[in-house]
């Protein structure tokens, strides 16, 4: 099997998102055995290496690792690193605080770890009011999935707009990815790359 292309992902404390990445080529065989899991899992989740993984990777790859106290995440490389800008997806938070975005929407089942960890690195901020709030819960099964908004105070009008646009007819359209796109605070520009280089609907892998 042929080397991939894998990072790890050094994160923040206060944010959950990325403050510095490492990237190595690996052959997968050898990761899978390391992380102990599926090598199919490589291409589907995101992993958290404990210490003595994080040895053997480094020993294998040759990698040299920082000293790092909080959590490190490791993922293959995706589509999303070939964005020319910074896109929402793992830097959900920092991009509201510094008000280069006015709304961001994280969606997952209620008590899974990784959607409430999300939505903790949100709560002080939200308890403050520098950024507004606002819940959708959909039922079934015994289980609950909610799709969670957060906008800078004075753009709450995007939650209600974003709702239509997601609850709107189908099929899904290149006007409505750009309607997605604008609601989110991308440029013109921005929207015009992703659409010409067949983002539609090439959305990142899930954590785990």
């Amino acid at each position: 099997m042929p080397k991939a292309t894998f990072v790890l992902k050094f994160l923040s404390p206060e944010t959950g998102c990325s403050i510095h990445e490492m990237r190595f080529e690996a052959e997968p065989a050898v990761l899978a055995s390391i992380l102990d899991a599926d090598i199919t899992q490589l291409s589907t989740h995101c992993f958290y290496p404990d210490e003595e993984e994080l040895l053997a990777i480094a020993a294998a790859m040759h990698v040299p690792l920082p000293q790092w106290n909080g959590d490190i995440m490791l993922t293959l490389s995706h589509r999303i690193d070939e964005t020319p800008y910074l896109v929402h997806t793992g830097f959900e938070l920092p991009l509201v605080l510094e008000a280069r975005k006015p709304f961001a929407v994280l969606s997952g089942e209620e008590g899974f770890d990784w959607f409430e960890t999300e939505r903790n690195y949100f709560k002080p901020h939200v308890e403050d009011g520098r950024v507004v709030e606002h819940v959708n819960a959909l039922h079934g099964s015994g289980r609950t999935f909610l799709t969670v908004y957060y906008a800078l105070p004075g753009e709450e009008w995007r939650f209600k707009a974003y709702d239509d646009l997601m609850n709107g007819p189908r099929p899904w359209t290149e006007e409505m990815e750009r309607r997605q796109g604008h609601l989110l605070g991308y440029t013109q520009e921005e929207c015009d790359w992703w659409i010409a280089n067949d983002f539609r609907h090439h959305y990142p892998i899930t954590s785990s």
